[in-house]
């Protein structure tokens, strides 16, 4: 028997605190798949989630969570299947991810209109600059070499984008001209391809920023500062999430999960990037592998 799906109705797998709070205070049903024993210590579920929907399974054993899972689904009939990577990954293995993502693929083929992807790393830029919600100094390049000219008369340092062949983005700090010389062999010894995005390199406190979407709603789970930038007042938070919410909106991003990176400075509050897991990588060194497009998860500049 198939029972209608609600897009209301979401599985969260292995969710922080953070993220069940905004569920719920979004509005959602909210069904929450956990490990066995306590809640994380210091951590209290909201009052109005039911005892019931709290499930408890051994994130070990990957079948008994995608026979959880689909179960859960179908009975309920829910609409989305969602978890972040800094959620789900914890300290396990890739088994867990691939079974939520497994359930996930079968529950998005039975949708009429799955939602798209995240745009591009250029096509972000060029909708927060025309939008003025976080402008910053940037240049579309069609070559390697116009990319290099362009970096030179910014001038230096700057951060050059460019996608390699597997579609995945690369976000590359350049800050002197031996730099500039090794990023441009290296796009082209990896053969990156046009369209490059040379921008100013952004200074300032840097924050990731957590977010679900669901059918439009966007569902910020979490702020976290990296290194030692020093925890926002809620005023900057709300400015942030509502900046954040704004590019999702912009860019017509209806479900899944993404993050965003944002830096603080006295300059006021400006999007570095907005990536979906697997789609940008940061710096030169090799980046951790992802499950394949398509599993709405959050995973830099």
């Amino acid at each position: 028997m198939i029972i209608r799906q609600s897009a209301e109705r979401v599985v969260l797998v292995r969710p922080g605190p953070g993220l069940v709070r905004a569920a719920v205070v979004a509005g959602l049903d909210v069904w929450v798949v956990s490990d066995p024993g306590p809640w994380p210590p210091d951590a209290r579920l909201p009052p109005e989630l039911p005892p019931q929907r709290l499930l408890r399974v051994d994130f070990g054993d990957t079948a008994a969570l995608r026979t959880l899972l689909t179960d859960t689904v179908l009975t309920h009939g829910i609409g989305h299947v969602l978890y972040l990577a800094s959620d789900l990954e914890r300290g396990l293995d890739s088994g867990a991810a691939a079974a939520a993502g497994e359930v996930l693929r079968e529950l998005s083929a039975g949708r009429e209109t799955p939602s798209g992807p995240l745009p591009d790393a250029v096509t972000i830029r060029r909708i927060l600059n025309e939008s003025r919600t976080s402008d910053v100094r940037a240049e579309e390049a069609r070559s390697v070499a116009e990319a290099r000219s362009l970096a030179e008369h910014f001038p230096l340092p700057v951060v050059i984008k460019s996608a390699d062949k597997a579609g995945c983005w690369w976000t590359v700090p350049v800050h002197d001209r031996p730099g500039l010389d090794r990023w441009a062999e290296q796009a082209v010894t990896a053969r990156h391809s046009a369209p490059y995005l040379v921008e100013e390199l952004l200074t300032g406190a840097k924050f990731h920023v957590e977010t679900l979407t669901v059918d439009g709603m966007h569902l910020v789970a979490g702020i976290t500062p990296e290194g030692n930038a020093v925890p926002l007042h809620e005023t900057e938070q709300a400015g942030i999430r509502a900046t954040v919410r704004a590019l999702l909106d912009l860019a017509g991003y209806e479900s899944g999960a993404t993050r965003t990176d944002v830096l603080v400075s006295a300059r006021g509050s400006r999007i570095a990037a907005a990536m979906e897991p697997g789609r940008e990588r940061a710096g030169n060194g090799p980046s951790r592998p992802v499950p394949a497009s398509g599993i709405e998860r959050g995973t830099d500049r």
